[in-house]
């Protein structure tokens, strides 16, 4: 499906521009409804009307996890129930009014753009500011995880902040995107071999790699390699640049056989426990990482709250 153009019409919403991921298997994009001013975010499967697809159903499965009650926290993003004109609600629908009759869902407008889009201006911020954001991501994956499930695409891209960035204010980042999260019970190929190269466990790189025998593996630790990809954001966050560069090749080379080289601008004792918590996180043997729990605990222990000083 192309791009949908402004002004496009999916039920009571009208669709203004892009945000984000736009051509790909969905498109997120900024709309208003219908006679108001209220602006929200509606993703859509760019689908092929003539058979269901694996974007259709990531799509609702990601919307029935968000729709649940034990899932609303101030850090995961908001879904929206979609009123039918039978008076009936729901959280994902397939348009009709559309060419190729796409699913969509909406979610809340967050108007601070990514962690992706603002790591450039983050990097200048104060290191209490990072240390405080990144306090602020774990709150949210660790009542996921508290729950069973994890994220499993714990990445820049799906960080987006509630309102615009300040070095004065205290971070407010929401976790997007959980199209690939699970609790470890379901069964989707698709879930389980889909990922983001760059910020993904050795695990789930050899889970997914041509001629393995899903069967005759250990059981996937799906929080743990949440775990590494938090450890690859936060040397991000720290640093203002990728950790892993390079050809798809070379990264996978890296992820799953060399040691991870590191080099933290940070020359005090803060640093010295930032890089070896990195480290830990980064382990190549799921088994030996910590849980998020023991992360936390060991945030709140090393770096006292407030971590920022606000006038």
């Amino acid at each position: 499906m192309s791009i949908l153009p402004k002004g496009t019409k999916l039920d009571r919403f009208i669709i203004e521009k892009p945000l984000s991921n736009s051509g790909g298997p969905a498109s997120v994009y900024l709309a208003y409804i219908d006679g108001t001013k209220h602006k929200v975010a509606i993703k859509v499967v760019n689908t092929d009307d003539n058979s269901a697809t694996d974007e259709d159903a990531l799509l609702q499965w990601e919307a029935h996890l968000l729709r649940r009650w034990d899932w609303r926290h101030p850090s995961i993003v908001r879904l929206m129930p979609i009123m039918l004109k039978d008076r009936r609600s729901e959280y994902v629908v397939k348009d009709m009014d559309v060419i190729n009759h796409p699913w969509y869902m909406v979610m809340e407008y967050l108007r601070g753009n990514s962690l992706a889009q603002n790591i450039s201006v983050i990097h200048k911020y104060p290191l209490e500011w990072k240390l405080e954001l990144f306090y602020q991501i774990l709150l949210p994956l660790a009542l996921i995880h508290q729950k069973g499930y994890a994220h499993r695409d714990i990445k820049p891209d799906n960080i987006v902040f509630r309102t615009p960035i300040s070095p004065d204010r205290v971070p407010d980042p929401v976790l997007v995107d959980f199209a690939l999260a699970k609790s470890g019970e379901e069964q989707h190929s698709v879930i389980d071999y889909s990922y983001t190269l760059e910020y993904t466990s050795p695990e789930r790189i050899l889970r997914a790699m041509p001629k393995m025998d899903i069967e005759n593996t250990e059981p996937e630790n799906i929080q743990a390699s949440d775990i590494w990809s938090l450890g690859v954001v936060l040397y991000e966050i720290l640093t203002g640049k990728p950790l892993f560069k390079g050809g798809k090749e070379k990264i996978r080379t890296t992820v799953l056989r060399e040691k991870v080289d590191m080099d933290l601008p940070i020359n005090d004792e803060r640093g010295h426990i930032l890089a070896a918590l990195i480290r830990i996180m980064l382990n190549k043997d799921p088994d030996q990482r910590p849980n998020i729990k023991q992360i936390m605990y060991a945030w709140e222990e090393k770096f006292l709250p407030p971590r920022i000083e606000i006038a």
